[in-house]
């Protein structure tokens, strides 16, 4: 027997973790000029007027999707890289192993890094975007060469290399390599940085 009133399914309450969600997903597809808040509103099935009502506008959400972003690799690289269960180079060689076989599994070698993408795309027309990229490039060349120096003094690494500079050069040919990636769509660009780097750059 009813009330005579139709019973509904309770609706979930959308979060802001849901919309960054949503948005960062979307924006990992298109990028951050061609994502629009509505293609991110709609995903979430929401008002556009309830973005505004946790953003002030689409650059304050974007740099937010960035910030995030960017604490959650550097969380990646200090659990990996910092962890002295093992010796520091191979702690270094295990992170990339891992990273690329997720690209490889997970991503089928599409995506790339927010950071990549974001960096092509904004370093060179929006301050408040490129402040966010190199503080956050910073940091983690920061854990990389701290990883390099611990190498040096357990002596798995010659002690005349420049660890600032080959910090640099890793992560820089690293983020290289992942915009290659989505051009060659294989492993290749991952493959070829590997090799060079710990077969010849960081080669005792």
């Amino acid at each position: 027997m009813t009330t005579g009133h139709y019973i509904y399914p309770m609706k979930r309450k959308i979060f802001r973790e849901d919309i960054l969600n949503a948005g960062q997903e979307i924006m990992f597809d298109n990028g951050y000029n061609a994502t629009g808040i509505k293609e991110i509103t709609d995903k979430v099935n929401i008002p556009k007027g309830s973005f505004y009502n946790h953003f002030e506008n689409k650059e304050a959400f974007g740099l937010e999707v960035l910030q995030r972003y960017c604490d959650n690799g550097v969380r990646m690289h200090k659990r990996r890289l910092e962890n002295k269960e093992l010796p520091a180079l191979e702690r270094l060689e295990i992170m990339y192993d891992n990273i690329i076989k997720n690209y490889a599994n997970n991503l089928q070698f599409k995506k790339g890094c927010i950071m990549s993408n974001f960096s092509t795309e904004l370093g060179d027309t929006n301050e408040k975007f490129r402040a966010v990229l190199d503080a956050q490039f910073n940091e983690i060349e920061t854990i990389i060469y701290n990883t390099l120096k611990e190498a040096q003094e357990d002596g798995s690494l010659i002690t005349t290399l420049d660890c600032k500079a080959t910090a640099s050069f890793i992560l820089n040919s690293w983020h290289g390599a992942l915009v290659r990636m989505k051009s060659t769509a294989n492993e290749k660009p991952l493959i070829d940085f590997k090799e060079l780097i710990f077969n010849n750059v960081l080669k005792n």
